[in-house]
């Protein structure tokens, strides 16, 4: 176990939070204003720090299970939000580190009434989920286009009319009083990442980011069942391939977060296109290459992550210099962005997805290959990779594996 300080938990939040804006672009901006109004809320409530950083935290992962719906809009995340809700504690519990957010995100579209009687030893994560309920409900009908001022009377008219039965009593009373706050409701509009001066400047080991990035991906894979295990794979086969050349374990572990983040700007990317079974025109293909760029502006300013920045968002970049998106070539790739492409590769056309099988493993070294004649993947890198093939395809084997198993829980389904 690494003990080291590489981040904070305020920087990892930081990306995190931009990572989610991405995942509803017609609502940018909303889980920050609920991150922060959430917070504010618990305070005004007078609960303990770690009950308000809770309310913070399932804020911003409130929405989480619209990830794992297909073609959902953004009028039926809002008609579905107890749906949403429940698989996204469902998805949550999959993942042992945030279990104790999953109850508090599940509840987070429960309506009061439905709750009232409940035990009070069970109440904590469904107040706090009542608590992300009504920021949710503000944010969602804060406008833009007028002075935030000027739709304070509506929004609180909205809140009352939905009264005992909707929200907490306490919720709504700690609401009454913040609302007389002028500066809340300019930071919610205005300024909303400064939910982020709530969330403490506590250092994270490399092995706790591995643990939080592992979340990421599982945000980033799980939109579609084409790519449900992909990231896994990757960070599996990248990390193994990293220790054959001599990288160093904390490398390796970096190289890891890496492949479970490359493809974090496809969070941006229509799934129409992402999903599309035949050619992409040439204007599609323009707006999958904007994918790489939104991965590196994400992870590039994350205190820790500059390296990582590089190895991930570079993973389309070419030997020969026709890659995409910044054009680069030779050794002005990153010695980690080559083989972060050359395992991108691997686990694409080695992993199974829901409309074809997994390639076989001399039709897979042909592919590579033929990559490496046309310039495009380092020769060294896929002989390395091809001269230890089955231990690599194993380790990626079992990781996309796990990663699927969690996908289809998270639907409902067997695996």
């Amino acid at each position: 176990m690494s003990y080291d300080s590489f981040t904070t938990m305020r920087e990892l939040i930081r990306g995190f939070a931009g990572a989610m804006d991405l995942v509803e672009p017609d609502v940018e901006h909303h889980h920050k204003q609920v991150a922060y109004l959430s917070y504010r809320l618990a305070e005004a409530m007078d609960l303990e720090e770690r009950d308000r950083l809770y309310a913070v935290y399932g804020a911003l992962l409130h929405d989480i299970g619209g990830v794992v719906q297909q073609n959902i809009t953004l009028e039926e995340v809002e008609r579905n939000a107890p749906v949403i809700a429940r698989a996204g504690g469902d998805l949550l519990r999959s993942f042992s580190r945030m279990r104790p957010l999953s109850d508090v995100v599940e509840s987070s579209q429960t309506p009061w009434h439905s709750i009232a009687k409940l035990p009070k030893k069970l109440m904590t994560p469904h107040r706090l989920g009542q608590i992300i309920h009504l920021a949710d409900v503000v944010s969602l009908a804060l406008g833009e286009e007028e002075s935030v001022l000027n739709q304070v009377e509506h929004i609180g008219r909205c809140i009352s009319e939905q009264g005992r039965d909707e929200f907490h009593p306490d919720v709504t009373a700690a609401f009454r009083t913040i609302s007389r706050r002028e500066y809340v409701w300019m930071d919610m509009l205005y300024q909303p990442e400064r939910f982020l001066e709530f969330v403490p400047e506590e250092a994270v080991s490399l092995d706790g980011t591995l643990r939080f990035t592992e979340l990421m991906s599982m945000i980033i894979d799980f939109q579609s069942p084409f790519t449900a295990m992909h990231s896994a794979g990757v960070a599996a086969s990248a990390a193994y391939l990293a220790k054959l050349t001599g990288m160093s374990q904390r490398e390796c572990q970096m190289m890891r977060i890496a492949g479970y983040l490359h493809d974090l700007g496809k969070l941006k990317i229509p799934r129409e296109i992402l999903e599309k079974p035949g050619k992409l025109t040439d204007e599609e293909f323009n707006v999958i290459k904007e994918h790489a760029y939104y991965t590196y502006i994400l992870l590039k300013d994350v205190r820790g992550f500059g390296q990582i920045a590089q190895w991930a968002a570079y993973h389309h970049e070419k030997i020969n210099g026709s890659g995409y998106p910044f054009g680069l070539g030779g050794e002005d790739i990153p010695f980690g962005a080559r083989i972060m492409a050359v395992s991108d590769v691997f686990s694409a056309i080695t992993e199974e997805r829901p409309y074809r099988k997994g390639m076989e493993k001399e039709k897979v070294i042909s592919i590579l290959r033929e990559n490496v004649s046309s310039g495009a993947l380092s020769g060294s890198l896929v002989e390395l990779l091809v001269s230890h093939f089955d231990e690599i395809d194993a380790a990626r084997d079992r990781e996309s594996r796990e990663a699927g198993q969690r996908y289809f829980r998270s639907i409902g389904r067997e695996a």
